[in-house]
């Protein structure tokens, strides 16, 4: 993944999980877009319940509109339902009648530009459901949503264990918005060139984005074997290893939060790393995980 802090093009902020009354949400397709709008978002995806919704007849208010649609199907190690969110797609595809989790993604990311693995906490997802998966590009870091319904609604511990296992996945904040209290509350931050579908799309699948319910990451960059990290005011900003206790946080630094500019410590041979940073009021940001034969080559390039 090419360091999307790093690169070319301005930042859009975008929610890729969202429900309308076409299936189970509050609002309607234009309450939807609207609401949105007014949040100062730029780009958005309506994703209810197996069907994909028809963007003709509505007025995107300066949104950039994603197709998508949430498609469950397959089962879990508990026997459970298991959710993928869907983008960039005409119609609401097929899926083959089968129990098949794995058979399902494959089938979903032949009809899309891309998808994702949906509120992994909430569904209590096992690493066991999701190893070996092929056709998505990531699953939810946080869904807001879950957070309000249950507490469930953060799964950093699944994404670390599936990169500790040498997957390369995306990690998703969102809304899953379907009542008031849901919206504005998770979202992606993507690096493009411009804020169209297909450079959006092709933005998501790189990695060029990444994940927060509040703060604001400005820069990270590797210098040697140190992070640098610039975001908004926080309390904490962590490197996170995929690897047993690997990381280090601020909190053995004798320096004092908040913290806006920081070097934490990095073994380039240690698995692949994240950034993670958490203001006062306990919001978070998350980056995508940067791999160290890419940290390597980026390096000797320099």
């Amino acid at each position: 993944m090419p360091n999307p802090f790093s690169g070319d093009g301005d930042w859009y902020k975008g929610n890729l999980h969202t429900h309308t009354t076409v299936s189970d949400g509050e609002l309607s397709p234009q309450e939807t877009i609207r609401t949105y709008a007014e949040g100062d978002y730029d780009f958005l995806a309506l994703t209810d319940h197996r069907v994909v919704v028809d963007y003709d007849d509505l007025d995107p208010h300066g949104v950039t509109l994603l197709t998508g649609c949430e498609l469950d199907g397959g089962r879990g190690e508990l026997g459970q339902d298991l959710h993928v969110v869907a983008l960039g797609l005409d119609a609401a595809p097929q899926l083959p009648d089968s129990s098949d989790f794995a058979e399902m993604v494959v089938a979903i990311s032949g009809e899309c530009e891309l998808c994702f693995v949906t509120h992994p906490f909430w569904s209590l997802i096992e690493a066991s459901d999701l190893l070996g998966l092929q056709g998505h590009v990531g699953i939810e870091v946080y869904n807001a949503t879950c957070q309000h319904d249950c507490g469930r609604g953060s799964a950093e511990m699944v994404w670390d264990i599936l990169l500790a296992h040498g997957q390369r996945l995306w990690g998703f904040a969102v809304d899953d918005a379907h009542c008031s209290e849901d919206y504005c509350q998770g979202w992606v931050w993507v690096r493009s060139a411009e804020n169209s579908v297909a450079a959006i799309l092709e933005a998501l699948k790189e990695g060029h984005f990444y994940a927060s319910n509040g703060p604001r990451i400005y820069d990270v960059a590797v210098e040697g074997e140190q992070v640098w990290v610039r975001c908004s005011p926080c309390r904490q900003i962590a490197v996170v290893e995929a690897n047993l206790g690997g990381g280090f946080s601020t909190d053995r630094l004798a320096a004092q939060p908040p913290f806006e500019e920081i070097r934490l410590p990095y073994h380039l041979a240690a698995r692949p790393f994240r950034v993670e940073v958490v203001d006062d009021q306990g919001h978070k940001a998350w980056t995508n995980p940067f791999f160290p034969d890419e940290v390597a080559s980026q390096a000797s390039m320099e």
